[in-house]
């Protein structure tokens, strides 16, 4: 049974199954996954935009050539928060900025980390930018913790919209490691409201490690 990893509320739904046509036809393999001997496929659809990991061997659903799914991101294409206007070439240019508005991961995959596996794809193989929800559940908030503190492909930022700076809201821009941003600084869990304009951002770690070396 799928799980949403941000929480319970809210429940988006996971297409249980694609056609090879219909990977072939929307969207772009861009990274594979070995797990007890299981290959993966991590699918990015740019246009939608939606990714997912579907098991790569075909099975049979009701004499039906399908590829199941284990894993997905809801994603959206974002420039704006409500009244908060972000331009996307002020912070980051020529960088597709994408939302991560829900994940779905099946039980039994949520210890392999393909969650991360997904945001770590995106982001190196796809040049993208993830930036999270505005309000976490704690589902959601875990799972950023988890990227800021163990990814060695992701550098994670807190931004505040409102004010359009990163923290600590100086002109500077400190990595956020999993514990080094007091929570109260970031998070806004469901159903309050007064951190809704902090959003943290995943970043690639190399680039920002070849910026901050010039």
């Amino acid at each position: 049974m799928p799980v949403l990893i941000r929480g319970d509320s809210n429940m988006i739904v996971m297409p249980l199954s694609y056609s090879p046509a219909a990977i072939e036809r929307s969207f772009q393999v861009v990274d594979e996954i070995t797990l007890a001997g299981k290959r993966f496929l991590v699918i990015f659809d740019k246009q939608t935009p939606r990714a997912a990991i579907v098991k790569a061997d075909i099975e049979e659903i009701d004499g039906v050539a399908r590829h199941i799914a284990v894993a997905m991101l809801e994603l959206a294409n974002q420039k704006s928060i409500g009244d908060n206007v972000i331009s996307v070439e002020r912070f980051w240019e020529e960088t597709d900025l994408l939302q991560v508005e829900g994940v779905c991961v099946e039980r039994r995959y949520q210890e392999a980390g393909f969650a991360t596996r997904l945001y770590e794809a995106l982001v190196i193989n796809c040049g993208v930018i993830l930036m999270s929800d505005n309000t976490q559940y704690q589902g959601g908030k875990a799972l950023w913790q988890k990227i800021a503190r163990e990814s060695k492909e992701l550098s994670v930022f807190v931004l505040d919209t409102d004010s359009g700076r990163f923290y600590p809201y100086d002109g500077t821009k400190v990595i956020y490691d999993g514990s080094s941003i007091p929570e109260e600084k970031i998070w806004s869990e469901h159903p309050d409201t007064t951190r809704f304009g902090v959003v943290l951002i995943a970043e690639d770690k190399k680039k920002i490690d070849k910026l901050a070396s010039n």
